[in-house]
């Protein structure tokens, strides 16, 4: 029997500046801006908020420990709002700091463990990536164990999720191309997703199509164009953030966790890394479903594909132009960790590789690592 449910969660609200969002929303002394220091020192010098820095606790990716020293520290604050700005990072960081718990991570992350929380939250990305603004989704490294671990909370739904278009002028080139990249891949495998409903196709289609479209005109026109797509950009995130707050993704965001946490890679990098090759094993093992919509959407943007190539391998010459692409090696990969990591996706990400097109095996997983090798 198949039982539809669809939710948007948060309110949406979208600002051209970031002052315009501090003056709608009254932010004062009751409120704590978790964020990065040089984002504060851009934005939010003239605010009367209480401050706590993500910089002094985790300088790359966050792990179970460094949230753990963030716990402490947040614990000792009073404040009635919890207005998180930054990247996926520091947004997912913030649906664990607003939970009314005196557990540690370990404690928070055990099965069944759903605390409630007494202080609202916003959530305002600097990115246009995850779209975590609008999923109650965490995922933090566990080095401990060698590899990335996503928790639904239900009280980690922000309570209003905000676009600022000004804000995506702060990052880097390398920062957009990653994290759009990794809204592509929300997009393109919730929308394979066994649980897909009519809702998250509309939010998928669209968002991919936004997506390859802005990577088109970055190609004819430059990179100068990017400020100008802003709003399509954060708008192609978010829909695919409202998309997986409904529907989880599949094997590219599975393999890619492990990777990542092995070699410290950032997410959206190595989600870009294994997008084109996973879907390209999809599509030949079934050609004619859902994919097939796919495929052509990549044709209808980027035009026919040469003579014998797939429409991923089209996809990837338009990745390696726009976010490019090291070989797996160049991380530190060996030729004898293949087996291993294939084994260690099975092992740690069934979570996310129930939601596959079609089955991936531990041989079709080893494949792929040997391709990008």
């Amino acid at each position: 029997m198949n039982v539809l449910k669809f939710a948007v969660r948060p309110q949406i609200r979208g600002y051209e500046k970031f002052a315009d969002f501090i003056e709608a929303h009254e932010v004062g002394p009751q409120d704590l801006i978790f964020t990065q220091r040089f984002l504060h020192d851009s934005f939010m010098q003239d605010t009367q908020a209480q401050t706590l820095f993500y910089d002094d606790f985790c300088a790359g990716e966050p792990t179970d420990i460094a949230v753990d020293n963030m716990l402490v520290a947040i614990r000792k604050l009073g404040f009635k709002r919890l207005i998180a700005i930054g990247g996926g990072s520091i947004l997912d960081c913030a649906k664990v700091l607003v939970l009314d718990s005196r557990q540690n991570v370990a404690g928070l992350f055990a099965p069944g463990v759903q605390p409630g929380r007494n202080a609202d939250l916003l959530l305002i990305p600097t990115t246009c990536g995850t779209g975590c603004e609008v999923t109650c989704v965490a995922v933090l490294d566990f080095p401990g164990i060698g590899s990335k671990i996503g928790k639904g909370f239900e009280a980690g739904f922000a309570d209003t999720a905000i676009l600022i278009d000004e804000l995506l002028a702060t990052i880097p080139y390398p920062v957009f191309a990653t994290s759009s990249a990794d809204a592509l891949v929300h997009a393109l495998e919730i929308y394979l997703a066994p649980g897909a409903n009519a809702y998250t196709d509309i939010l998928c289609i669209s968002a991919s199509r936004l997506i390859l479209q802005g990577y088109k005109r970055i190609i004819e026109h430059g990179r100068g164009v990017i400020q100008q797509d802003a709003k399509s950009y954060l708008t192609a995130s978010n829909m695919a953030g409202m998309a997986l707050a409904n529907v989880l993704a599949g094997g590219v965001h599975a393999i890619a966790m492990h990777f990542g946490s092995a070699h410290h890679v950032p997410h959206g990098e190595a989600t870009r890394l294994f997008l084109p090759a996973v879907f390209d094993v999809y599509f030949q093992k079934q050609a004619d479903g859902k994919i097939a919509d796919i495929a052509a959407l990549i044709e209808e943007v980027l035009g026919k594909p040469a003579h014998g190539e797939s429409p991923f391998g089209m996809l990837e010459r338009l990745l390696a132009e726009v976010v490019p692409a090291k070989a797996l090696a160049e991380y530190g990969m060996k030729p004898d960790d293949v087996r291993a990591y294939a084994d260690k996706v099975i092992e740690t990400q069934q979570r996310l590789l129930v939601n596959n097109y079609v089955p991936l095996s531990n041989l079709d997983i080893a494949g792929i690592y040997n391709r990008l090798m």
